[in-house]
């Protein structure tokens, strides 16, 4: 599997507090069978010490403690940019980071609320060749509330990344239900641990994996492990599936019915 959203770097937001814990938590990627991770610390607001120079620096520091310790594992540079009208601003003024430096950019919505602009900064980020992918909208109050909104969101061309924890309830039941609600609407295209180095956001996801392979085909497994996020590194064109627009009367119903797994069909 390869991580396009992790807390990684040491003294730059909330992730791991210092350079041992970073080598911690690069230690446990590699045991949970993750030999590639984006990290992608916070950025809001042209903050210095989440932007892409001060980033790229710590970045080179933590490769260098790693190669010391001889882990190997490849860490490449990016941010988790908080939505706000400046993001494009922000990326060709070189204080944001892309994902591995392609047009595909990680976006945090707030966690309580949709602004009414995300639409307007999905076109312009669009617009100018870059290609939003929402984080963990399975903890969004509204997207909990109405699958449909992220539904919409990618039928604008945006794309939406999973947190492997949402599916062992370490947030909560309802984030939970809702992880899987848009996994089976076809509304995930990326994974990730949004590791932080705490035991709540560790990069220990191998459960949560063998959960997904329960949720999905073998060949989406792969595509949300493995090939997405390749041709993400790659900067290339990623095809995705049509997404499927919730109903909640018809999952309502769904859930009374005996399913096929349980037939045995």
């Amino acid at each position: 599997m390869i991580d396009i959203h992790s807390h990684i770097l040491p003294k730059v937001d909330d992730g791991a507090e210092d350079i041992e814990m970073a080598i911690e938590m690069a230690k446990i990627y590699l045991e949970n069978g993750i030999k590639t991770v984006v990290a992608t610390p916070h950025y809001f607001e042209r903050n210095i010490f989440t932007a892409k120079e001060n980033t790229k620096k710590i970045l080179e520091d933590l490769k260098i403690e790693l190669d010391k310790e001889g882990i190997d594992i490849e860490i490449l540079l990016g941010n988790e940019a908080y939505i706000s009208m400046d993001l494009v601003k922000d990326i060709e003024e070189g204080y944001l980071s892309t994902l591995n430096g392609t047009r595909y950019l990680l976006v945090e919505l707030p966690m309580l609320d949709i602004p009414l602009y995300v639409e307007n900064v999905i076109y312009e980020l669009l617009l100018k060749g870059y290609v939003p992918i929402i984080a963990h909208p399975e903890r969004n109050a509204k997207i909990i509330d109405n699958p449909n909104i992220l539904y919409n969101f990618i039928k604008k061309g945006a794309l939406a990344q999973l947190n492997l924890p949402s599916l062992e309830g370490k947030y909560g039941e309802k984030i939970r239900e809702t992880a899987e609600i848009l996994l089976n609407h076809n509304m995930i295209h990326f994974l990730g641990t949004d590791a932080h180095g705490s035991i709540r956001k560790s990069p220990r996801v191998s459960k949560a994996l063998e959960i997904l392979k329960t949720l999905v085909s073998d060949d989406d497994f792969h595509s949300l492990t493995s090939n997405n996020p390749i041709l993400l590194l790659n900067d290339e064109n990623i095809r995705i599936k049509e997404p499927i627009k919730y109903n909640a009367k018809k999952s309502f119903l769904s859930r009374l019915l005996p399913s096929k797994k349980a037939e045995g069909i």
